[in-house]
C-alpha cells in the first residue's frame, strides 16, 4: 500500500508541474527495431537527450517557440524535424532513421558520444549483433565468447564459456534474457551458450557497479535483448555450419494489429551424424558375425533452442510484449546385448539393456506492459517464470536363464539411479522511470521472487527370489525441496548537477525468507568532465546475494550448475565494489579507459569435496552427495586498460587487464583460485578489406591458471567395513593452486564474403581457424608413478597434458531475406 501511495503522489506530481516538453520514439526505418542512444536535440541550443533502450527519448521543460528537432546515430541518416511549441504543450515526435553508408568519423554528433557524455555506470559494454558476428568464434558466432575477451573477464579453459569478472565465480553473474533469470545459459557443457545470435539485438554487459535496479548477485550483469521483429516486412535469415542449422523469422503482426514478431530456433547434428556412424558400423560388425551387442549411438546428443517475442501496440501509449525461450540439452544412451550358447547339455540365455539418459534445459516465459503515463512517466510491469531443470535416469536390466544337468536357473535383476535439481522462478517486477526535468531521472521499482530449488536422489532396485517372484526396493534420498521468498525494493536518482557533474545515487532493499532480516544495498556513482571528451568516474556499492551452487571448486569441466538457496545456517553472501576509472573519446570516435577495482567478498561458501559415502555417529554408512560448506572470505582487486574503436573500416578492441584473486577457507590460508590470472591481453579486431569481404582476428594472451601440484604417491592398506583389507593410494600434493599451467596463447581468424541476392537481402560465407599457431594450451595434467626400468626404483611421478582447442578450421553460410 505504501508503494501505491508512492506512485501516486509522483503521479500526481508530475500532472502538476508538467510543462511544454518533446517525447517520442527513434527506431529503425527498415524494420523498425529501437535505436537506444540516439542523440536528440534542439539545433542552435544545448538541450537535448539521448534515446534509452526502448528507443525512448524525452526533452521536458522547454520554453514556448519554434525548434529544429535533430535525429543522429552513426550508420543512419541525421533527421531534422521543425516543432512549433506552444505553451502547456506536449509534442510527440516519433522517427524512423534510414540506414546509411556514410562512414561514422564523417558525423561530429553521433550516438557513442551522446552515450560518452550520459552513461554514469562504469565498466559496461553495450555489443550488438554485428559486434558479434563479424568476429572469430568456435564454430559459430556466440555472445560469451566475445564477452571473455573484455577487461576484467576471464573463462576456465576452452571447453567452457562460464565467465569469471573480476575475481567473481560464474553463479555470481546475473544473466537475463529479455530481463529473464536464465539459470543455465550454456549448452554442451559450456562450449555453446544459450542465446542464438540470429535473434539477439544487443547485449548490455555491466563488469561491476551496477545499478540498484538490479539485485541478487554480486558479480556482474548481462542483459540479452532479443530483436523485437520487423514492423515492415516479413524478412528472415539463416545459418548453416559444422555442428548445427539456425534460422530467424520475423514481420509485422497480421490483420490490423499493431506490432511485430519475432521466432527463431537452432538445433545441433551431432546425433544424426553418430547415428549413421553406428549404424554403419553396426552392419559391418553383423557381416562379420560378430554378434549384436551395440549401442544405438556412439554419441547421441544434440540441443536445441527455440525463442519467440510479440510485441502489440494497443495505442501510442500502451504495448504488451511477449518472450519465450525452451531450450534443451539432451544425451540419451542406450547399449543392449543378447546372447544365446548352447552346447551339449548346457544351454544359456542372457539379455541385458543399460539406459542412460540425461536432460538439462531452460523454459522461460514473460509478459511486460509498457505505459506511457506520461510523457515524463514511463511504467513498466513485468510477470515472468524462469524454469531450469537438471535430470539423470539411469537403468540397468539384466535377465536370462540357463539349463543344465543340476536344473534351471533364472535371473531378472534390474537397478535404476535419478539425480535432479530443478529450480522454479516465479517473478514480478514493476518499474517507474520519471523525468521531471533535465536534470533528474528518476527509477524506482518493486521486486519479487518466489523460487522452488528441488535437488534429489532416488536409488531402486529389484531381482527375482526363488519362488519366481518379484522382490523391489526404492530407497529415495531427497537432499533438499525448499522454496525461496526474495523480495527487492529500490530508488535511483540520475543527477546532472552542472554541466561537468553528474551523480547515479541509488538505494536497495532486500530480503529473502529463509533469513528474517532486511538487507540494504547503498549505491553512489558520480562522473566529472574534465572536457567535453574526457571524464572521471568514481563508484561504490554493495551487492548481497541469496542462492548459491553446489559445484565442486576446483572442477575443470562444467557441465551444469547445481542451484540452492543460501542455507540457514549461513549469513548471506555480500560484496562491496569499489571502482575509479578514466575515459577519453576522441574526435574519431576511439574509447580509452583505465578503471582499476576492488572487491571484498564476505560471507561466501564453497562446497567440501570430499567422498560421496561418510559414517554417521551410530556407525552406519551413509550416502552424502553434497557434504559441509567452508565459510570463504575472498578479495580481488585489478587495473584494466581499454582501447576500443566502433566506426570506421577498422573497428575492435585492445584490453588489457591486471588482476588478483584471492580465497581464505578454514581449510586453507590465502590462495589463488583456478580461475585466478593475473596478466592478459586481448587483442580483437575486424577489417573491411572490401566492400564485401570482412577479415576479423583475436589475439589472446593469459597467465596459466594455478594448480596444486602432485609430488607422489603413498600406498597403504586400511580395512574396510566389511572386515577385508584393501590397498589405499594417496597422492601426496604441493601447496594449494601453489603451480601455474604454462601461459595460454590462442590466434583465431575469421573471413566472410557477402553477396546480395536478386531478390533482396545477401548472403554470407565464412570460414575461420581457431588455434591459428596450433599452441598447446593445457587443460590438466594426468600423473603416473615413473620408474627406473632396469633397477625398478622410483622416480616420483611423471605428468602428461592434455589440451585444449587445437588447430581447428570451420566454415559456414549466413541467408539474410
Amino acid at each position: 500500500m505504501r508503494y501505491f501511495l508512492f506512485y501516486s503522489f509522483l503521479f500526481g506530481f508530475n500532472i502538476w508541474i508538467q510543462a511544454q516538453s518533446i517525447t517520442g520514439f527513434i527506431r529503425d526505418h527498415s524494420n523498425g527495431e529501437p535505436l537506444s542512444y540516439a542523440n536528440v536535440f534542439l539545433q542552435g541550443t544545448s538541450i537535448g537527450a539521448a534515446t534509452n533502450q526502448d528507443g525512448y527519448y524525452v526533452i521536458p521543460k522547454i520554453s514556448v517557440g519554434k525548434y529544429e528537432l535533430v535525429v543522429s546515430m552513426i550508420g543512419y541518416e541525421m533527421e531534422t524535424r521543425s516543432i512549433n511549441l506552444l505553451e502547456g504543450m506536449t509534442v510527440r515526435e516519433d522517427v524512423r532513421l534510414n540506414p546509411t553508408a556514410i562512414s561514422g568519423e564523417e558525423i561530429l554528433v553521433t550516438a557513442e558520444r551522446q552515450k560518452f557524455r550520459e552513461q554514469i555506470e562504469p565498466s559496461r559494454i553495450q555489443l550488438n549483433m554485428r559486434d558479434i558476428e563479424k568476429l572469430p568464434s568456435f564454430v559459430e558466432p556466440d555472445v560469451f565468447r566475445i564477452l571473455r575477451l573484455l577487461p576484467g573477464v576471464q573463462t576456465m579453459n576452452d571447453f567452457s564459456s562460464a565467465l569469471y569478472v573480476r575475481g567473481s565465480t560464474p553463479d555470481q553473474n546475473l544473466i537475463m534474457m529479455d530481463g529473464i533469470t536464465v539459470y543455465n545459459p550454456f549448452h554442451l557443457g559450456g562450449i555453446f551458450s544459450t542465446f542464438n545470435t540470429d535473434a539477439i539485438k544487443e547485449a548490455d554487459f555491466h563488469a561491476g557497479g551496477f545499478p540498484a535496479r538490479y539485485g541478487g548477485r554480486m558479480g556482474s550483469i548481462l542483459n540479452i535483448i532479443n530483436r523485437e521483429g520487423n514492423t515492415e516486412k516479413f524478412s528472415g535469415r539463416a545459418n548453416i555450419s559444422m555442428i548445427s542449422s539456425k534460422g530467424m523469422m520475423e514481420g509485422p503482426l497480421p490483420g490490423k494489429l499493431k506490432g511485430s514478431w519475432m521466432l527463431a530456433g537452432r538445433r545441433t547434428y551431432f546425433d544424426v551424424f553418430t547415428k549413421l556412424a553406428t549404424t554403419m558400423a553396426k552392419r559391418e560388425s553383423e557381416r562379420r558375425g560378430y554378434g549384436d551387442d551395440y549401442p544405438r549411438n556412439f554419441f547421441p546428443y544434440h540441443f536445441y533452442d527455440i525463442e519467440a517475442k510479440i510485441n502489440l501496440d494497443i495505442n501510442e501509449n500502451h504495448r504488451l510484449i511477449f518472450s519465450s525461450f525452451l531450450g534443451d540439452d539432451i544425451y540419451d544412451f542406450i547399449y543392449a546385448s543378447f546372447d544365446t550358447y548352447g552346447k551339449n547339455s548346457y544351454t544359456s540365455i542372457s539379455n541385458n539393456e543399460f539406459n542412460f539418459d540425461w536432460r538439462w534445459g531452460n523454459k522461460t516465459n514473460s509478459l511486460t506492459w509498457r505505459w506511457l503515463v506520461s510523457p515524463q512517466m514511463v511504467l513498466k510491469t513485468f510477470f515472468a517464470s524462469s524454469y531450469f531443470r537438471f535430470w539423470i535416469d539411469m537403468d540397468d536390466h539384466d535377465w536370462g536363464e540357463s539349463d543344465d544337468h543340476w536344473g534351471t536357473t533364472k535371473w531378472d535383476n534390474s537397478w535404476m539411479f535419478d539425480a535432479f535439481d530443478i529450480v522454479n522462478d516465479k517473478s514480478i517486477e514493476t518499474e517507474l522511470v520519471y523525468t521531471p526535468n533535465e536534470k533528474h531521472t528518476i527509477t524506482t521499482g518493486f521486486q519479487a521472487k518466489d523460487i522452488d530449488f528441488t535437488l534429489g536422489l532416488i536409488f531402486g532396485s529389484k531381482w527375482l527370489l526363488e519362488d519366481d517372484e518379484i522382490e523391489s526396493r526404492q530407497d529415495t534420498a531427497l537432499w533438499m525441496d525448499e522454496p525461496s521468498r526474495e523480495l527487492g525494493l529500490y530508488i535511483q536518482d540520475k543527477w546532472h548537477i552542472s554541466p561537468v557533474l553528474s551523480a547515479q545515487l541509488g538505494f536497495r532493499l532486500s530480503s529473502a525468507s529463509a533469513h528474517n532480516q532486511l538487507y540494504s544495498d547503498p549505491r553512489i556513482g558520480i562522473k566529472y568532465l574534465l572536457d567535453d571528451d574526457t571524464s572521471i568516474k568514481f563508484n561504490w556499492g554493495r551487492y548481497h546475494q541469496f542462492m548459491t551452487i553446489a559445484n565442486p571448486q576446483d572442477e575443470n569441466l562444467r557441465f551444469v550448475d547445481i542451484w540452492m538457496p543460501i542455507p540457514k545456517e549461513n549469513s548471506i553472501p555480500f560484496s562491496d565494489h569499489t571502482i575509479l576509472g578514466v575515459e577519453h573519446l576522441t574526435p574519431k570516435n576511439i574509447l580509452l579507459r583505465l578503471e582499476a577495482y576492488y572487491k571484498s567478498f564476505n560471507h561466501l561458501i564453497t562446497l567440501k569435496q570430499g567422498n560421496l559415502f561418510s559414517e554417521s555417529d551410530d556407525g552406519v554408512l551413509q550416502f552424502t552427495p553434497f557434504n559441509d560448506f567452508y565459510e570463504t572470505d575472498a578479495y580481488a582487486y585489478g587495473l584494466e586498460g581499454l582501447i576500443q574503436k566502433k566506426s570506421g573500416n577498422l573497428t575492435g578492441w585492445i584490453g588489457y587487464t591486471y588482476a588478483v584473486t584471492r580465497w581464505k577457507t578454514e581449510l586453507h590460508d590465502w590462495y589463488p583460485p583456478k580461475f585466478d590470472r593475473p596478466h592478459t591481453l586481448n587483442v580483437v579486431g575486424d577489417w573491411q578489406w572490401t566492400e564485401k569481404t570482412h577479415v576479423g582476428l583475436t589475439i589472446s594472451f593469459a597467465t596459466g591458471n594455478p594448480f596444486t601440484e602432485v609430488k607422489g604417491r603413498i600406498q597403504n592398506w586400511e580395512e574396510g567395513y566389511s572386515s577385508n583389507w584393501w590397498r589405499n593410494n594417496t597422492l601426496l600434493v604441493g601447496e594449494k593452486n601453489g603451480d601455474r599451467f604454462p601461459d595460454y596463447f590462442r590466434i583465431d581468424v575469421n573471413f566472410t564474403k557477402r553477396k546480395p541476392l536478386k531478390h533482396g537481402g545477401f548472403k554470407e560465407s565464412y570460414f575461420q581457424i581457431i588455434n591459428v599457431t596450433n599452441h598447446l594450451n593445457a587443460l590438466m595434467y594426468i600423473y603416473n608413478p615413473d620408474y627406473d626400468e632396469e633397477t625398478g626404483e622410483s622416480l616420483g611421478m611423471k605428468r602428461a597434458g592434455v589440451p585444449m582447442f587445437p588447430f581447428f578450421p570451420t566454415f559456414g553460410w549466413r541467408i539474410h531475406f
